[in-house]
């Protein structure tokens, strides 16, 4: 059976997209299609590694080995063409604890670190959780396709910020940076002697046309102030296995950052974490090459209804599976809009103000990483409360 044809009843497993709408969205019967994971099945593969291994029935203690390490590094070699040595990779709990850790380990009370929104909401947080100061770098949406303001970001870079935090690919806007925007960036960050934390945990989502480039790989310059950060975990549907790493090329900040993490107590993954990296990066590629032309496939449909019955305009995206909508145009505000979705579509989406206050308020993000019948059902419901 094909990918987009598997549907699975998500209820009563817990799972936070389905057990907790009533508590999000004031009712059970909304369409869930906000939180970032996929209503899809993960590969076969890794199903099969995970009950071979619950059959053994000893979970004490695990850790990597070299087999594991070698696997990522295959992966990143083919599908990124980053060669990365086995002893810059740390394993992290998740990307956002890994932020928290570098956000302490690299930086003081009262430092500045600049995001661009609308972006990840956990960046704030990252930022504000620890007493440092949050500088804005607000993405600019031109034509349809938000850009970089490369000229305000060297002025806060020149005001003092000592840390960035890069989203590549960029979530909500689906942007997969050029390498020409990217070393433009690099060349600021290294002028300015910026540290440069990149979440590219959507790496591996990129739609045919555009191509993902790690930047720590543009030259030894970029990569001895950057940390990558990367995961199976979007990629695979496998955020609830809790498994990421981080890489760092520059051996004695890599010390740094594992001094802190072992600080907040930090030392090995969950059993599971290791078994899903080693058996989706090693058998994935075959899932991967099926899932991202059901992705662009979906989008076609959502954007199709979408720009032919309403007023709502999808920014088209490059990469992930979350696109960000746009509904300035319909003239609603933005409590209009939510009481829309929540009572009359009962689609339940992600609020743009989540993502950045100012850059947000007209915008929401929708997962569309469904079963088609899923996507077309959310749509319909979408035509019918803003149709025009």
């Amino acid at each position: 059976m094909k990918l987009s044809e598997q549907t699975i009843n998500r209820e009563n497993t817990r799972a936070a997209k389905y057990d907790f709408r009533e508590k999000l969205f004031g009712s059970d019967d909304i369409l869930p299609m906000w939180v970032a994971d996929m209503d899809l099945p993960a590969p076969k593969a890794l199903q099969e590694a995970i009950i071979k291994r619950a059959e053994h029935n000893i979970y004490g203690y695990t850790t990597h080995d070299d087999h594991l390490l070698e696997t990522i590094q295959s992966w990143l070699k083919r599908r990124h063409s980053y060669e990365v040595d086995s002893n810059q990779i740390t394993f992290t709990p998740g990307v956002i604890p890994a932020l928290h850790a570098l956000v302490q380990a690299f930086t003081e009370v009262g430092d500045q670190i600049v995001i661009q929104p609308p972006v990840y909401p956990p960046f704030f947080s990252v930022v504000k959780n620890h007493n440092r100061e949050l500088v804005e770098n607000p993405l600019q949406l031109q034509d349809g396709r938000y850009k970089m303001n490369f000229e305000e970001l060297e002025q806060q870079f020149k005001n003092g910020a000592k840390a960035f935090i890069l989203c590549s690919p960029h979530n909500p806007v689906s942007r997969v940076w050029t390498e020409e925007e990217l070393q433009q960036l690099a060349d600021l960050c290294v002028n300015y002697n910026v540290y440069l934390f990149s979440d590219e945990i959507h790496a591996d989502i990129v739609f045919n046309g555009y191509k993902h480039t790690p930047i720590a790989k543009l030259n030894e310059q970029i990569s001895a102030i950057t940390f990558t950060l990367m995961a199976p975990s979007k990629t695979f549907n496998v955020a609830g296995l809790q498994g990421s790493f981080v890489i760092s090329p520059n051996i004695e900040l890599k010390k740094q950052l594992e001094k802190q993490l072992s600080q907040q107590g930090f030392g090995l993954l969950n059993t599971f974490a290791y078994v899903a990296m080693e058996a989706t990066f090693q058998h994935g590629d075959e899932w991967l090459e099926e899932l991202i032309p059901l992705l662009e496939e979906n989008y076609k449909y959502l954007e199709s209804d979408l720009y032919n019955y309403t007023k709502i305009k999808p920014i088209k995206p490059e990469g992930t599976y979350l696109i960000w909508l746009d509904f300035s145009q319909t003239g609603y505000s933005h409590k209009e809009i939510k009481s829309k979705l929540n009572e009359e579509a009962k689609v339940g989406l992600n609020d743009g103000v989540t993502f950045g206050k100012d850059v947000g308020n007209q915008f929401m993000r929708i997962n569309i990483a469904a079963p088609t019948e899923t996507v077309k059902e959310a749509t319909k419901r979408l035509v019918q409360a803003f149709g025009e």
